[in-house]
């Protein structure tokens, strides 16, 4: 099971022009990061996405340390939802030091903005919090099995979880009242 997002985090793209360029890189390479961040996030963390360029950027930015490579990273935050929530929870604490001319501090605060819009943290905690909830209730069922014999009890005898839902995907208003017609 994996966190869904609206369009909220990806969307609108960012351009260069919602960004200021550095000596080393251009607008474009923010507009570049901010979106492709965006989009591993609304996706699951997938590993398919998490490419060197990514992570070379993402290790220098919201305060990330490189955890010596690629896989170090991607095992300390990607692997499990304890990391991913961890991931959220330093990318979204970090202050953003520095001037736009000279780090990636605009393009930090934009996905910060984006991230928070989406509720994205929340998310991911609500998903732990169920996870974490049903290993113990498997384990406190299997402790009750072999020290009380009580047998495991039948899946429509157990509690539905109810996970909060992102909101929908914004629509507009006139494109929505023309489909109508």
């Amino acid at each position: 099971m994996h966190a869904r997002h609206g369009p909220s985090l990806t969307h609108p793209l960012f351009t260069g022009a919602n960004f200021t360029p550095t000596k080393f890189d251009t607008n474009g390479d923010k507009a570049w990061f901010a979106n492709t961040l965006c989009r591993f996030i609304a996706r699951d963390f997938p590993e398919s996405m998490w490419t060197q360029k990514l992570y070379r950027r993402l290790s220098l930015t919201f305060g990330h340390i490189a955890h010596c490579d690629s896989h170090g990273f991607w095992a300390e935050f990607f692997a499990d939802l304890r990391g991913k929530v961890a991931f959220l929870e330093e990318t979204l604490a970090y202050p953003c030091y520095g001037q736009p001319d000279y780090t990636y501090c605009d393009a930090e605060h934009a996905v910060q903005s984006r991230l928070h819009a989406a509720k994205t943290l929340a998310t991911y905690r609500a998903l732990r919090a169920a996870e974490i909830e049903g290993a113990e209730r498997a384990l406190l069922t299997r402790l009750r099995e072999k020290y009380e014999g009580v047998p495991p009890p039948r899946t429509t005898d157990l509690p539905t979880l109810r996970l909060p839902t992102p909101p929908s995907p914004r629509r507009n208003h006139v494109a929505g009242q023309a489909s109508l017609l």
